[in-house]
C-alpha cells in the first residue's frame, strides 16, 4: 500500500485504526454519555501526562479500546465532573486516570511515534521534513510512553520487530494473508493486552483472537481503498495482481468476511461485565459496514431507525452541549445535529433520543 500501513495502525488506534470504527449508533442518553465520558476521559488523560497538545490525538478507535477495558475490569470504572476541552462548557461524566486509560493513552502516543517514523520513509518534500522534525520534537513524551508500557510489561520489542520485518514480507509474489501478518499480529498483542490490565487474565486469548481479526480487516481495508493512488504512486499494494474491481472484490471478500466471522465469535464470547451493547454498535456494526462497502452495499448517508422522539428540540447553548470533542457531531450554532442518521460512517448522535434522563428508554445494557 502507499506506506509501510502496518507500522503506524498497528501499534496506535491513533494512525491506522483512526476513522475504521464508527461512532456509535446510539440508542440513549445514557449510550452517548458513557460513550462520551470515555472518549473525553481519554483526551484529558493524554494531556495530563503528555500535554495539551497530545489531546487531540483521541479518536473513535482509542476510546473503544478504553471501553473495552472498562468492560472487562471487576469495578466500574470510577467518574469525575469536569470539563474536557472547553472551559465554558458545563461540567460532565469523565472516566479517571486509571491503568486502562493509561495503556490507551500510552498506545496512542507511541501511534503517532510510528506514523511519523513512517512517513520519515516514505513521504517526500516537506512532508518528510515535518515528520523529522516532529519526532526529534516529542522525543520525550513518546519516551514517557514507552516507558510506561515496558512498566506494564507490553511486548514492546516483539510489536516493533514485526513492524520492522513488513517490508521485506510485501513483494508482488505475497499473499494477502501474509502481507496482514505483522499488523494482525500487533492488533492481537494491542487489544489482547487489556487482559492484563483491565484485570481480566483469562480473557487474554478471545482478545488476541478479537485484535488479529480486527488487524487483518483494517490492513486489507486499506488495501482495497488505496489501490488505485498505490497503483499511481507506483507503490506496494497486496490486491495489484488483480487490475480489474470484480476480481479484487472476489479476492478480498471472502478474507473480509472469514475475518469479520472470528471477530464476532471472539466477542459474543468475551466476559465482558458491562458495555456490551455499545461495544458492539461500534465494533461489530462498524466492521460489518466496512465489508459491505468492499461488496458494493454499503452507502454513506443511509437512514437508520428513528428516534421515538425525533423533532423535539432541546433548549441548550451549544457552550453546554460542545465540550471540543464532539462538536462536529451535536452543536448548536452549526445545526448538525441530526436524529436518526449516521454519515460518512460515523454517527451523528441524536442530542434528545430519549424522554430526558436517557434512563429506561432501550434495552441496550450501557
Amino acid at each position: 500500500m502507499s506506506k509501510n500501513h502496518s507500522s503506524p495502525e498497528v501499534f496506535a488506534p491513533s494512525s491506522a485504526m483512526f476513522g475504521h470504527l464508527p461512532g456509535p449508533t446510539m440508542c440513549c442518553q445514557k449510550a452517548a454519555s458513557l460513550y462520551r465520558a470515555h472518549f473525553c476521559g481519554l483526551g484529558t488523560n493524554l494531556h495530563r501526562h503528555y500535554g495539551a497538545w497530545a489531546r487531540w490525538l483521541v479518536n473513535r478507535d482509542s476510546a473503544f479500546l478504553t471501553l473495552l477495558g472498562s468492560a472487562l475490569a471487576e469495578a466500574p470504572p470510577e467518574l469525575c465532573q469536569t470539563t474536557c476541552c472547553n472551559a465554558f462548557a458545563t461540567p460532565r461524566d469523565l472516566v479517571a486516570d486509571s491503568p486502562v486509560l493509561q495503556y490507551t493513552a500510552a498506545v496512542t502516543v507511541c501511534g503517532l511515534s510510528a506514523k511519523l517514523d513512517d512517513d520519515a520513509q516514505d513521504e517526500r518534500g516537506w512532508r518528510r521534513h515535518a515528520a523529522r522534525v516532529g519526532s526529534r520534537t516529542l522525543d520525550r513524551p513518546i519516551g514517557d510512553a514507552l516507558g510506561l508500557l515496558h512498566g506494564m510489561r507490553f511486548p514492546v520489542q516483539d510489536v516493533r520487530g514485526w513492524m520492522a520485518g513488513q517490508r521485506d514480507i510485501e513483494h508482488p509474489s505475497a499473499s494477502l494473508d501474509a502481507c496482514a501478518g505483522p499488523t494482525c499480529a500487533a492488533y492481537g498483542e494491542i487489544v489482547g493486552h487489556l487482559a492484563q490490565v483491565s484485570g481480566a487474565p483469562g480473557a487474554k486469548p478471545l482478545l488476541q483472537q478479537l485484535g488479529e481479526s480486527l488487524g487483518f480487516l483494517i490492513y486489507a481495508q486499506d488495501a482495497w481503498e488505496d489501490w488505485a493512488r498505490d497503483k499511481k504512486r507506483g507503490q506496494f499494494n497486496p490486491l495489484h495482481a488483480f487490475p480489474d474491481l470484480a476480481g479484487r472484490r472476489a479476492t478480498l471478500l471472502p478474507a473480509l468476511e472469514q475475518a469479520l466471522a472470528s471477530l464476532r465469535r471472539a466477542f459474543d464470547a468475551l466476559p465482558l461485565r458491562r458495555h456490551r451493547d455499545l461495544l458492539q454498535a461500534v465494533l461489530i456494526a462498524g466492521a460489518e459496514a466496512r465489508v459491505a462497502q468492499v461488496a458494493g452495499k454499503g452507502e454513506k448517508g443511509t437512514k437508520h431507525v428513528q428516534s421515538p422522539i425525533e423533532g423535539t428540540e432541546r433548549k441548550r447553548s451549544c457552550w453546554d452541549k460542545c465540550d471540543g470533542c464532539h462538536c462536529d457531531e451535536c452543536c448548536d450554532c452549526c445545526s448538525c445535529c441530526r436524529p436518526g442518521w449516521t454519515r460518512g460512517g460515523s454517527s451523528m448522535i441524536d442530542c434528545n433520543p430519549c424522554d430526558g434522563d436517557g434512563c429506561g428508554c432501550c434495552g441496550c445494557d450501557c
